[in-house]
């Protein structure tokens, strides 16, 4: 492990191992800002600030003028989604760290503590441990939510449920309110869903509960590999455990835990594992994408 200063978001713990390199932010966060190889980082920078949130909750909760930002990479938020949701993570993490791994923690939410736990194994395979803390003297109900900003310009490709049997239905697709059904980004077939971040501007969120539990991203050649099965329990957004959002700016890959009661003082967690692997000559279609899965 490392130390060192990343463009513009100070300090950094950077891991590397087998060809594969991790960062995570230190003095904001944390983000999980770099996964990839030296010359591919398939996490989104938004250097330029270009997602925030401000105004009077933030305002009366955090100091005037106080404004969330989206930094890029992957974080770990609560669901279901409210202003709670959007904790304004941008001072110093608190940390500890070995060779290939650490814990990196937000204390700046009034009821939660959010912490990434990351392990670069072997292999290059990360393992990510998105928690959060309820230090409040109340419980509260919640789903663990990972959310990782892909880098622009690649195709996220979900592997749809195997049927049972050809009475019982197969798969769910929820949409938000400002979707476009005809939206061209979008493609849900019978194997996969596939949905590709481009400079249209009005975005497109699709939800599902994915059996099979892994997504790629693929960009430049390569894949960004998520596994993440689900649990049993009940799920919210009308049963999703994954979900993508993408607008001009970004496209995010998203899982989520079923919903969890969490006593004060208890903590709940949610794993995902990442690897890269290769996607040479993936052209959108069923039979490229069956030569890697």
């Amino acid at each position: 492990m490392k130390i060192v200063d990343y463009k513009n978001y100070g300090k950094c713990a950077l891991f590397e191992r087998n060809g594969v390199q991790v960062m995570v932010t230190l003095d904001v966060g944390p983000r999980i800002i770099r996964f990839g190889t030296a010359e591919l980082n398939f996490l989104n920078e938004d250097l330029d600030r270009n997602v925030s949130n401000g105004g009077d909750y933030f305002d009366e909760n955090f100091g005037k003028g106080t404004r969330w930002y989206l930094y890029g990479g992957h974080r770990v938020w609560k669901s279901p989604e409210d202003w709670e949701t959007y904790t304004p993570d941008n001072g110093p993490v608190e940390y500890e760290a070995s060779e290939y791994g650490g814990s990196f923690v937000c204390r700046a939410a009034k009821r939660f503590d959010y912490t990434l736990e990351v392990l670069l194994d072997e292999k290059g395979g990360l393992t990510v441990k998105n928690k959060i803390g309820n230090k409040s003297s109340a419980p509260a109900e919640l789903a663990v939510w990972g959310l990782t900003v892909a880098a622009k310009g690649g195709t996220l490709v979900l592997p749809l449920n195997e049927p049972a049997d050809e009475l019982n239905p197969v798969q769910n697709v929820v949409y938000w309110p400002y979707d476009d059904l005809a939206d061209e980004r979008l493609k849900v077939g019978k194997k996969y869903l596939t949905l590709k971040q481009t400079s249209r501007e009005n975005a497109i969120k699709v939800g599902t509960f994915a059996k099979k539990g892994r997504a790629y991203y693929i960009l430049g050649g390569k894949a960004m590999k998520w596994e993440c099965l689900p649990e049993k329990g009940v799920y919210g957004d009308f049963w999703c455990n994954f979900e993508s959002y993408t607008n001009n700016h970004i496209l995010e890959v998203e899982w989520l835990s079923p919903l969890k009661e969490l006593p004060a003082g208890g903590e709940v967690s949610m794993t995902e594992k990442w690897s890269v692997v290769d996607a040479e000559g993936f052209d959108g279609s069923a039979k490229s994408l069956e030569k890697f899965e």
